[in-house]
């Protein structure tokens, strides 16, 4: 690797030493006697990096560290002395020095920081460069630069200004489904009510309906005797978000569409009903009209469902924003968990954006939270993302050697993760009966939605 270096010490002799063991591995290498010429020769001719002396005639290196990161084209810094001072090198690395080496500096210490200093740069530039795209971006919650979530963005806007509007969010399992409803919410005249969200999928088709509009005393067997409300009134004033709205039972739906004509609710086990003002958001990842021709899904119930939609897109079709996202969850882990991590490396960002992500923003969030945790070097490298070559499908050999109850428990884990533990749905991705599917996961202490 060749480099444009800096050498910049007031000691003519170990300055030429330097110069020269620089040259002989193969960089392009000038030299400065003072931190003033060093300044006037980086104006005039960026440098990748500079080895710069702590101790001059002329200043403290300290004095000149902070001009140079201040230049157009930064080079990164290296620090040097011939003095083992902690708090010296403490007070550089604030400065925004990469590294700092005591003189004289062994031939290979001092390459291996040429390279540590030259990869912290690139991380560092790719951060400040996705920082302002985002920046630029200015989109709040919902994060993207593709066309296809400025078309999201737009959806939302229009249907945020129809506060009772039903609103129907179609797109694959982990997308942000959520995330658009709760902007539609925020953005909406019944932003200061509550949010409530249920997942369909996650609770037994039997407690469905207690659990939604609420039931009597007594109403059946365990009921507590002063009954109790259910989502639907404590959405009062507000949205109610029915998270994959396609696994409602036949029952329910018939239900749930006299809820949406009539405006009012029945508790279980009651005689009368409630009026609520409350606005519904439906989400899910099937493709109800084929539901619909099948005879799984009530035609009404879609319609009624389906005034307004807004479609997600998959992250695999939306590459550009995988970047953007990434370092959006990086920043917010790294805060999260007190972790120094300046960003990613280029080679890295490259991985992210060529991996098919059949788990989508999902799927992304834990590997970046996963890597950051792994991270050695401080900034994400490619080893640490731990991605699969290709689709994202097994490797080649990875079930090589297993015996087949591992095999199985290693597909099933896949298929859960690309399906955000939506039980219900990995069923169907494997072709297999989801009763079944679900006494495999007890038998492993697995849990999922």
């Amino acid at each position: 690797m060749k480099v444009r270096l800096l050498v910049v010490d007031d000691e003519a002799p170990l300055r030429r030493v330097l110069v020269e063991l620089l040259r002989a591995s193969g960089h392009d290498v000038e030299e400065a006697a003072s931190g003033r010429l060093a300044l006037e020769a980086l104006r005039t001719k960026p440098r990748d990096l500079v080895l710069l002396d702590l101790h001059m005639e002329d200043g403290s290196g300290l004095e000149t560290l902070p001009e140079i990161r201040r230049l157009p084209e930064a080079p990164a810094v290296i620090v040097l002395t011939g003095r083992a001072d902690v708090h010296t090198a403490v007070e550089a690395m604030k400065a925004g020095a990469a590294d700092f080496l005591q003189k004289p500096a062994d031939a290979t210490m001092l390459e291996a920081a040429i390279v540590r200093a030259l990869r912290l740069r690139g991380v560092s530039r790719e951060r400040d460069r996705l920082r302002a795209d985002m920046n630029a971006l200015r989109a709040g919650p919902i994060l993207g630069a593709s066309r296809a979530m400025e078309r999201v963005r737009e959806a939302v806007a229009r249907v945020a200004a129809a506060p009772r509007t039903t609103v129907l969010i179609l797109g694959e399992s982990g997308v942000g489904k959520e995330l658009v409803a709760r902007e539609i919410h925020a953005r909406s005249a019944r932003a200061d009510g509550p949010f409530v969200a249920l997942n369909c999928a996650a609770i037994a088709p039997e407690l469905l309906e207690a659990e939604l509009f609420g039931y009597e005393g007594g109403a059946f067997t365990g009921a507590v005797a002063r009954g109790r409300d259910g989502l639907y009134a404590a959405a009062e004033g507000g949205t109610l978000f029915l998270d994959e709205v396609g696994e409602l039972a036949p029952a329910l739906q018939a239900k749930f569409l006299r809820v949406l004509q009539e405006k009012t609710y029945r508790r279980v086990g009651a005689t009368a009903d409630t009026v609520a003002d409350v606005r519904i958001l439906a989400a899910t990842n099937r493709d109800l009209e084929a539901e619909i021709a099948a005879g799984h899904f009530r035609e009404d119930l879609y319609y009624r469902l389906n005034v307004l939609s807004i479609s997600v897109p998959p992250l695999r079709e939306r590459r550009d924003d995988v970047a953007l996202l990434a370092e959006h969850m990086r920043a917010r882990f790294a805060a999260e968990l007190g972790l120094d991590s300046p960003g990613f490396e280029a080679e890295a960002l490259e991985q992210l954006r060529a991996h098919a992500w059949p788990g989508n923003v999902r799927e992304l969030k834990n590997t970046v939270e996963r890597a950051l945790l792994h991270a050695r070097e401080g900034y994400i490298t490619a080893n640490d993302l731990g991605l699969v070559a290709g689709d994202g499908a097994l490797s080649a050999g990875a079930l090589e050697g297993l015996t087949l109850e591992a095999a199985e428990r290693v597909l099933i884990e896949r298929a859960l993760e690309r399906c955000g533990g939506n039980r219900s749905q990995a069923a169907r991705e494997l072709g297999v009966n989801r009763v079944t599917l679900y006494k495999k996961l007890r038998a492993w202490g697995i849990s999922a939605t």
